[in-house]
């Protein structure tokens, strides 16, 4: 018998117009969506039906920026950190630490994730057991390891989980890589870090090749191998960060004096990068940093800010750096300042802008979309930011992203308009993953 579902008399929000259409229906069936418009059922006894009145119905949200990873092999405090991070106060302790918040991503809606980096095979067994029903959890998009130049000999990450980063000195490497990931279930490629521009160029165009579309990373917040607007030229089609721009739109003066000390040693990099932090936006041309955004609307490309783990980190330093809090605390309230500058004039031209928290807590994609409208992003642009613009980037917009027939039923039923106040994504009455239902109010 075929499973049906049938969404009775809501309010559908139109992800492409940023609108709603009101008391429609939509019916699943053996979970892909069948109809969405005014359906009469047949055979009522086989269907079951969800009360969708004065309710509001939306595609399945997207993280687009998390390190799910980083949820394995963590000791017994962590563990209990993280699920009190998220809320979850009667875990059962025989079940994985994973377990548990992967289920809580979907409960809150959050029926996709963009994995930006971690390794290979964790992220693939992850998504095995999602996808064979042994866990509930978000459909994983992953990117596997993150590609940098160098050794990596002393990288702490890869201590702790191997296989994390991996280097890419050459181009023979990138197109190793390359078909490895795709070879292995990958659906994008992370750069990261330092790059030579020639191997990042080979790279991009081979992931072009195998359908991988490619997000960047420079590091640090200064003295990047490949800045942004390089990295644009060389094809690059989204960038990590809110951040990330700094570097190639400083004013004149601070940017030639940063150019020369790009061979300089440690001491008079960081003696300018302090100088530079206790200027914060007034380090900023705001000419050049229009010129920028319209090399990103000329090229197509994405921007994922990650306002939260900045504002998270300035509020609580500690978890950042125990032995620095004071310091670190400094450091991250004028990253988070720059960041919504930047993100809030990249977002007035109308650049797609992604939802991502560069974690793995549930609730923290959540606070990303309230952060967003904070700096005057639209409701409509934030949950476009959650659901077709990711869909978009990643090329799959046939199966995710909208409402519409022949698409995957990952669905969110709201109990209040998340257009008239981007809190009421909160309001979770049901939520719809491959057309079975995995939370009800």
């Amino acid at each position: 018998m075929k499973e049906r579902i049938l969404l009775k008399s809501g309010n559908l929000l139109d992800t492409t117009s940023g609108t709603i259409r009101t008391n429609l229906d939509v019916l699943i069936q053996d979970g892909i969506i069948k109809e969405v418009g005014k359906v009469e059922p047949v055979d009522e006894a086989s269907l079951t039906q969800i009360d969708c009145t004065q309710k509001y119905i939306l595609p399945g949200l997207f993280d687009c920026h998390t390190h799910l990873s980083v949820l394995t092999s963590q000791d017994e405090e962590t563990r209990k950190e993280i699920l009190q991070e998220c809320g979850i106060k009667k875990a059962n302790r025989a079940i994985e630490l994973e377990e548990h918040v992967l289920k809580d991503f979907v409960d809150r809606g959050i029926t996709q994730v963009r994995d930006v980096g971690g390794p290979l095979n964790t992220l693939r067994s992850l998504k095995g057991k999602i996808s064979e029903g042994t866990y509930v959890g978000p459909d994983l998009f992953y990117a596997g390891p993150m590609l940098q130049k160098g050794s990596l000999d002393s990288d702490q990450m890869n201590e702790r989980w191997p296989g994390w980063n991996v280097a890419v000195n050459s181009k023979q490497d990138a197109r190793g890589i390359v078909r490895l990931l795709s070879k292995e279930g990958a659906s994008l490629v992370k750069a990261f870090r330092g790059f030579d521009p020639t191997v990042l160029k080979c790279l991009i165009d081979e992931a072009q090749k195998a359908n991988l579309p490619v997000t960047h990373d420079p590091g640090p917040t200064f003295f990047h191998t490949v800045p942004m607007d390089i990295g644009i030229e060389l094809g690059v089609k989204c960038f990590e960060h809110g951040k990330t721009p700094w570097y190639v739109v400083l004013k004149d003066s601070l940017k030639s004096e940063h150019d020369c000390l790009m061979n300089a040693d440690p001491e008079s990099k960081q003696a300018f990068i302090a100088r530079v932090m206790s200027v914060g936006v007034e380090s900023i041309s705001m000419t050049k940093l229009r010129q920028l955004i319209d090399m990103m609307i000329e090229n197509n490309v994405w921007f994922c800010p990650t306002l939260h783990v900045f504002k998270f980190y300035s509020e609580k330093p500690e978890v950042f750096n125990e032995n620095e809090p004071d310091k670190y605390r400094k450091i991250f309230e004028r990253l988070y300042e720059v960041s919504c500058v930047i993100t809030s004039e990249v977002a007035k031209r109308k650049v797609r802008i992604l939802v991502g928290q560069d974690g793995y807590i549930p609730r923290f994609t959540l606070n990303e979309m309230q952060l967003l409208k904070e700096i005057s992003l639209s409701e409509s642009e934030i949950i476009k930011g959650a659901t077709i613009y990711p869909a978009e980037w990643l090329g799959i917009a046939d199966q995710l992203g909208s409402i519409s027939s022949n698409k995957k039923a990952n669905i969110l039923i709201l109990n209040k308009n998340p257009l008239e106040d981007i809190q009421n994504i909160r309001t979770t009455h049901a939520v719809l993953q491959n057309g079975k239902i995995v939370f009800q109010e």
